[in-house]
Parts: C-alpha cells; structure tokens; sequence
C-alpha cells in the first residue's frame, strides 16, 4: 500500500465526519422550522375555529331572541283568545236568557278608538 493511503483515509474519515455533523445540524435547523410552520398552521386554524364558533354563538342569540319573541306573542295571543272565548260565552249566554249585562259584570274595560 501507497504511503499516502492513510492520509487518504484519515481525510476522508474527516470529510464524511463534517459531512454527518453539517447533515445532522440541516435537520435539526428543518425540523425547528417544520415545527415552527407547524404551529403557525395550528394557530390559524384554531383561529378559524374560533371566528366560526363566534359565528354560530351569534346565530344562537339571535335565534334565541326570536324564540323569545315568539313565544311573548303567543302568550298575548293565548291570553287574548281566553278573553275572546270568555267574552263570546258571556254574550252567548246574555243573548239566550234575554237579559242585558248590568255594570256589575267583570268585563275587561274598553280600548279606546284608534285613530287612523
């Protein structure tokens, strides 16, 4: 064997040395940047979860609201249709006995005329 066939193998030991070092220091500086886009993907995506939860919550009041309304309305409708019923059972029986009603009748008070 040459006289330079250690010193030949001792600078290719060495090159494939900083070749594995350079090669390790490349993926730690790649796997910090995936995990870096990683994250931002995650923040973005939280970020959206967010704005449509917001949205949803904001639909949900406003239904809820409605259903609020709603249901106010039907009690007045309900209440106002005992009062009709009430009302039409008292002439119906005012109507078959003949008789007038007196001012001692519990009859709700009049509106007055709306002006148009």
């Amino acid at each position: 064997m040459p006289d330079w066939a250690p010193w030949l193998q001792a600078g290719l030991t060495a090159l494939l040395a900083v070749l594995f070092v350079v090669m390790v220091g490349k993926m730690r500086q790649q796997s910090s940047h995936i995990r870096g886009l990683q994250d931002r993907v995650q923040g973005l995506e939280n970020s959206r979860a967010l704005e449509r939860t917001s949205g949803l919550e904001q639909q949900l009041r406003t239904t809820v609201e409605r259903l609020q309304v709603v249901e106010r309305s039907n009690a007045h409708l309900q209440a106002l249709s005992s009062d009709n019923k009430r009302l039409s059972d008292q002439l119906r029986e005012f109507r078959s006995t003949g008789t007038k009603p007196s001012p001692d009748d519990d009859l709700p008070p009049l509106l007055p005329p709306v002006k148009p």
